[in-house]
């Protein structure tokens, strides 16, 4: 042994008395390395730590030894490891000079004499500091790893803070051979070899940590530099006569209004925060489908598209991301966040500012546009609410189309690395907000977001709430969307200035996909499914029994119906579901000594129909069907059919339903095999009608409490047709304004709702009035003009006559009551 070998042995020995490390992946037989080939690990740098860790990881995986000489004769001179920086990396940098290392020539060479020889490349990136959840002291938090050149007393430093938790990350062999059929002199071969190593390590190390970009001030600096920002400068100058230079200043000032300023510090910090307020609050956060997220990090720009329910699912997402060992994305918020204090931090973790809306302002709309577009082309995963904002009914929102046209337009124009949007649902047993959603659906005015008013927010936090679920849906892929639409994208010029109109096309399908997406990766907990009983029973109450019965059905009823292998059903039996929803406090229970009676009281009824729309989507076409039964006591499965269809564009649209119309009729049957399965119907002989179970009979309660889980929309629904045959009637002129239809429908909704004393605030919410008459004009019920006028279409007078056989009569008679019809 060597003296060499002999201090590297005790050097393993001492450092290993504190090291603590993870290897990736954990299983090194999917590295699949052949054994009768010669391996050369690569590393980044010349580090002596990180040599030794590779030595002792390798020795405890029964690999062969970095220090160990290459198995070839002709190469025995060398060690089985190769570092990409060279030896002077700064005289390297200054001179231009690109890295032709003797090693690698002598490499070439030999396997040029031996074309049938191959070696095995095997990069290896060391992390230092990742997971931060253990650390304690702010040290460490200035010790972390990072892009900067690490020095003898930082690396100190590094291993002293963060030896704990230091993990090591085997990449995918890169096999190499010599090629004779290409022509190429053997520099020309070590620079691409060279490259290749480098590139892969590079990919892994900005896959965990994020790109090496630049300050701030230089971004800022690149980015007024930038042909499209010059033009919207000089037409700031013209249109406002003022000098470029102070319409320079101007676009100066979009900027760090906008630019994120993303620092290591920061993140760590606010992580260990994090770590602190879950433990408080939380009693976990459930993370699911997260696996293919690394691999598709390394080939693809990832831009996350959850849905928005809470203030804290900014936080949330980039926790869980961080955990996961991936790049904090940027996240688009919005400008009533960037307040004094909360604004400083939440740059420093990634946010950037957008304004609601800039429609006018080109100068902003170019810097806001070009900043996106670099973050895209960088490579820098982002971060945005296609909703716009948080949902307070529950449901998805329509998506808006400004960041995803931001984020397509972008792409097509420096077309760097393919864009992969990875739909993200979010859900919580119990909302932080829920209190200021059921003030604001009940009329009140929203409260301001001051620095002020969030910090007495924070203060007021009482309480459990529950898990937090995080599921990662399955990724939409812009290639493939421009390939189906626009077959030749990728052989044509774009132009922003005058982009085609196809782009607005592409927008639309992608919204559409990623919200389907999202509602395909639910999940279903204790609370939406309890919500989703109670709330349609008498008084919102139940028997604990029956209650316990139904939900079981349910579960069952949504597994059955396999929506989608990515989403996640409670594995908790009926009765556990009842005591953990009693253990958040979000039902109550009446003692009885024939059987305890489960109820909500007013302000939980509210509250729960949140929960009970997280789940919608998944019980709706079952309790459309369900509906079915409400005015006749049998039906063939043709009516069925028939009758679902017609409620089935507006329902779809609303829930984001992935059904298309040919799927629905081995959608329907299946769902109706289910229901004869759990004897909610019977099939009758003939195979092709369907009756329900006597009145007397449990299962008929049970049937009925189903069909009222979609009721309260089809009601909605309902009155909508009505009132707009009503008007077609009465009203002088063939067009009625949009804006004076949609108030009038949320007038009679909300008179609907409290003579009726129906307990829901998304009864007459805006979004879901605005959405069903979007749809009337999609489905050609209704026709819109440029002016916002809509007209009654002929079609439209055979609506009523039918969506009314999905509601039962005493709705309906209300309702035209009340309508004067």
């Amino acid at each position: 042994m060597s003296l060499r070998t002999t201090f590297n042995y005790i050097g393993r020995k001492v450092l290993y008395l504190w090291l603590k490390t993870e290897v990736i992946p954990n299983k090194i037989e999917q590295l699949d390395i052949n054994p009768d080939l010669p391996v050369i690990y690569v590393l980044e740098t010349r580090s002596w730590t990180n040599l030794l860790v590779l030595e002792e990881q390798c020795h405890q995986l029964g690999l062969e030894a970095p220090l160990a000489n290459i198995a070839i004769p002709e190469l025995h001179e060398w060690h089985s490891v190769y570092t990409i920086a060279p030896r002077e990396p700064f005289k390297a940098w200054l001179q231009n000079q690109p890295k032709r290392s003797r090693m690698l020539r002598g490499i070439i060479e030999t396997l040029n004499d031996y074309p049938e020889q191959e070696i095995q490349f095997i990069p290896v990136q060391i992390f230092w500091g990742r997971p931060v959840a253990t650390q304690k002291h702010w040290l460490q938090v200035l010790f972390s790893d990072s892009w900067e050149f690490a020095g003898r007393t930082r690396t100190f430093f590094r291993v002293l803070f963060h030896g704990r938790n230091t993990f090591i990350q085997y990449s995918e062999i890169i096999s190499y051979r010599s090629n004779p059929s290409k022509k190429r002199n053997d520099d020309e071969i070590i620079d691409s070899l060279q490259h290749t190593l480098a590139d892969r390590l590079k990919k892994i190390r900005t896959a965990t940590l994020g790109p090496d970009i630049s300050h701030k001030r230089t971004l800022v600096r690149d980015l007024i530099m930038k042909p499209a920002v010059q033009t919207a400068i000089n037409r700031r100058s013209t249109e406002d006569n003022i000098s470029e230079y102070k319409a320079a200043l101007q676009a100066r000032r979009y900027l760090n209004e906008i630019v994120a300023n993303c620092t290591n510090v920061t993140i760590q910090v606010m992580q260990r925060a994090l770590s602190s307020f879950w433990n408080r609050f939380y009693s976990g956060i459930e993370v699911n489908n997260s696996e293919y997220l690394k691999s598709l990090a390394l080939s693809h720009e990832l831009v996350y598209v959850p849905c928005h329910r809470s203030h804290i699912d900014y936080l949330l997402l980039s926790y869980v991301i961080y955990f996961e060992g991936l790049a904090i994305p940027y996240i688009a918020a919005g400008k009533n966040l960037n307040m004094p204090v909360i604004g400083s931090i939440l740059r420093g973790g990634g946010a950037f500012f957008i304004r609601r809306s800039f429609k006018g302002n080109e100068l902003y709309s170019t810097v806001m546009f070009e900043y996106v577009a670099e973050l895209i082309a960088k490579g820098i995963a982002i971060e945005y609410f296609v909703e716009g904002g948080r949902s307070r009914t529950g449901r998805l929102l329509q998506a808006k189309p400004g960041m995803l046209s931001m984020t397509v337009r972008g792409f097509l124009k420096y077309r760097k690395r393919p864009v992969a949007f990875i739909p993200v649902y979010i859900g919580y047993e119990k909302l932080l907000e829920s209190k200021a959603y059921q003030a604001e659906l009940s009329g009140e005015d929203k409260k301001s977001e001051t620095f002020i008013n969030s910090v007495k927010s924070i203060l007021k936090i009482r309480g459990e709430y529950g898990k937090v679920s995080t599921n990662f849906g399955k990724p939409v892929f812009l290639n493939n969307i421009l390939d189906h639409q626009q077959p030749d994208w990728a052989s044509t010029s774009y132009d922003d200035d005058s982009r085609p109109a196809w782009t607005r096309d592409i927008v639309v399908n992608l919204s559409e996909q990623i919200m389907t997406r999202i509602n395909q990766a639910a999940t279903v907990n204790s609370i939406n499914l309890t919500a989703s009983v109670l709330l349609a029973a008498p008084n919102q109450s139940m028997d604990e029994k029956d209650l316990e019965h139904q939900l079981e059905t349910y579960k069952i009823l949504i597994n059955a119906l396999e929506y989608s292998e990515k989403i996640i059903v409670t594995p908790r039996s009926g009765i556990d579901q009842i005591k953990h929803a009693e253990s958040l406090k979000m039902v109550k229970r009446r003692a009885h000594d024939l059987g305890d009676i489960i109820y909500l009281n007013n302000k939980q009824a509210v509250s729960m129909t949140y929960y009970r729309n997280n789940i919608l989507h998944l019980l709706a076409l079952p309790s459309i069907i369900s509906c079915c039964f409400f005015n006749v006591r049998t039906m063939t499965k043709e009516e069925i059919i028939s009758l679902v269809s017609l409620a089935y564009p507006f329902i779809q649209k609303e829930l984001f339903l992935s059904w298309d119309k040919t799927q629905l009729e081995a959608v329907i049957t299946k769902v109706l095999d289910q229901l004869v399965a759990s004897s909610l119907l019977i099939q009758n002989k003939d195979k092709q009608s369907y009756t329900r179970p006597s009145s007397n009979d449990k299962a008929y309660t049970q049937l009925t409490l189903l069909a009222k889980v979609i009721s309260p929309v089809l009601e909605v629904y309902y009155l909508i047709v009505a009132l707009l045959s009503r008007d077609s009637k009465q009203e002088q002129s063939t067009t009625i304004s949009k804006q004076k239809l949609v108030d009038e429908c949320i007038l009679m909704s909300q008179r609907v709702a409290m003579i009726h004393e129906i307990n829901s605030p998304d009864y007459s919410d805006k979004h879901l009035i605005a959405n069903f008459i979007e749809t009337l004009i999609h489905i050609d019920y209704l026709r819109e003009f440029e002016t916002e006028q809509l007209q009654y279409n002929e079609v439209f007078h055979k609506t009523d006559k039918r969506i009314r056989l999905l509601l039962p009569k005493q709705m309906r008679s209300n309702i035209l009551q009340m309508i004067g019809e």
